[in-house]
């Protein structure tokens, strides 16, 4: 029997379903969906976590992270997705993840900007050792040597959600949003040739 996952609530970015499809037909060209099977992460699920999780929110917790949500100003950002791995978290306990190429300033100053607001909220749900990455994968039934993306996919992170897990199927619902300012770094674009 299946157990059904207890709610937490954190603040995290969510891709939009054009990018989730996109992603989803990555993983069928290169076929890492079949070698995943059912331990492959429910693809509208991906997300890029900014704080820990609140497990068993309370009603009061959900309005005091919407105050902090509503709170937070910080610029949008782009990531890079230009690789996949497959490390070992423990023996034999392999998690698989989309990384980013490098740690965009804004993306910094986005996480810290939710994590300070979190601490003057009184909340001590900071996660450490944030990095732009997707799982998809927290239970892999094997390791997975680096798999290169070439060219790397980029994702712009242009909005702070406030998402609550639970039920089963377990899925994320978004509970809060909130727009990020313009990006000040943009990516660069080729322009065309004359």
């Amino acid at each position: 029997m299946s157990r059904v996952a207890e709610p937490r609530l954190f603040f995290a970015a969510v891709p939009g379903p054009a990018w989730v499809d996109d992603i989803r037909a990555l993983l069928a060209r290169i076929g890492l969906d079949k070698r995943l099977g059912d331990a492959l992460v429910a693809l509208a699920n991906l997300h890029q976590s900014f704080s820990g999780c609140i497990f068993l929110p309370t009603d009061e917790d959900c309005a005091a992270l919407l105050q902090v949500g509503e709170a937070v100003s910080a610029h949008s950002c782009t990531l890079h997705f230009n690789r996949i791995e497959g490390r070992a978290d423990a023996p034999g306990h392999f998690h698989w993840t989309m990384r980013a190429r490098g740690v965009p300033k804004a993306f910094t100053a986005l996480l810290k900007e939710v994590q300070a607001r979190l601490v003057q909220a009184g909340f001590g749900h900071i996660a450490t050792g944030v990095t732009p990455h997707m799982t998809l994968s927290y239970r892999a039934p094997e390791p997975l040597d680096k798999i290169v993306l070439d060219p790397p996919i980029p994702w712009t992170i242009d909005e702070l959600c406030l998402v609550i897990g639970g039920g089963h199927p377990y899925r994320y619902d978004i509970i809060g949003r909130w727009p990020l300012l313009p990006e000040i770094d943009p990516p660069a674009t080729q322009s065309g040739l004359f």
